[in-house]
């Protein structure tokens, strides 16, 4: 596991929980969102904006978001012509906050939202163009449950719902088909993901990718903080968009 990762998403998870009866708007890419309570969203916007913006749409028939959360990839992917979108996410309020932002944006027609434990709400013979899924890279022990709707955003127990996934995501793709996860190598585990892929039969490239420092202590008040920051005190932070290959 990620000491970093496990220690940034704990604390980020309580804060979460803290707010999560608030709804919010926010903006992003030059639009406005809306935000339901429950659905993470706010100081994780940036990393959401990146994603979204990077992923190839051109030419793709059906577009797959998974974990879709406020929906932005979903949407965005209709906005540049994308003419069927699959939106799924095992928390409700986030079906419904997709629905509200696909509406908002005159794509909800090209929009379909499920409530779905990855792809259990799909035909099975249904496949995608492209697929993406922000995923909950912070690697959690193999023995901890997901206590709220908001932990599936942040954890993944031994990277089970990452196997579970990839082994999947390998029988969705279209022919030509590519598939994309929002993904840190600072907080995730990236061994881990590796292996993972490798089962299903997927490498893994770095697509794009930006990185930046943060004062430890800043962060927090956690020694890991402290025993993860360079000469400068300083903590590297990314975000990374992968492309898994076959």
């Amino acid at each position: 596991m990620n000491e970093l990762g496990l220690t940034m998403g704990q604390e980020a998870y309580a804060h979460a929980v803290a707010d999560q009866d608030q709804e919010r708007e926010f903006t992003l890419l030059d639009r406005q969102w809306t935000q339901l309570g429950g659905v993470l969203g706010g100081e994780y916007n940036y990393a959401t904006g990146l994603f979204a913006s990077s992923l190839p749409y051109e030419g793709v028939g059906h577009l797959l978001e998974m974990g879709c959360g406020c929906g932005v990839a979903s949407v965005m992917g209709a906005l540049a012509g994308v003419p069927r979108v699959t939106a799924l996410d095992i928390n409700p309020a986030a079906v419904r906050t997709t629905e509200l932002n696909a509406s908002r944006h005159g794509v909800g027609d090209r929009v379909t939202a499920l409530t779905s434990d990855l792809f259990a709400a799909v035909p099975p013979d249904e496949t995608y163009d492209l697929v993406f899924w922000n995923s909950p890279f912070i690697e959690a022990p193999p023995e901890q449950e997901h206590e709220s709707a908001l932990a599936y955003h942040f954890f993944d127990p031994g990277y089970g719902m990452h196997r579970r996934f990839l082994g999947e995501a390998a029988k969705r793709l279209a022919p030509g088909g590519r598939l994309f996860l929002g993904f840190s190598y600072a907080m995730g585990s990236a061994e881990r993901l590796k292996e993972v892929a490798a089962e299903a039969g997927f490498g893994v490239r770095v697509h794009v990718q930006e990185a930046f420092t943060v004062p430890a202590t800043e962060l927090g008040t956690d020694p890991v903080y402290a025993a993860h920051a360079d000469e400068e005190q300083q903590v590297r932070i990314d975000f990374t968009l992968l492309e898994l290959t076959r």
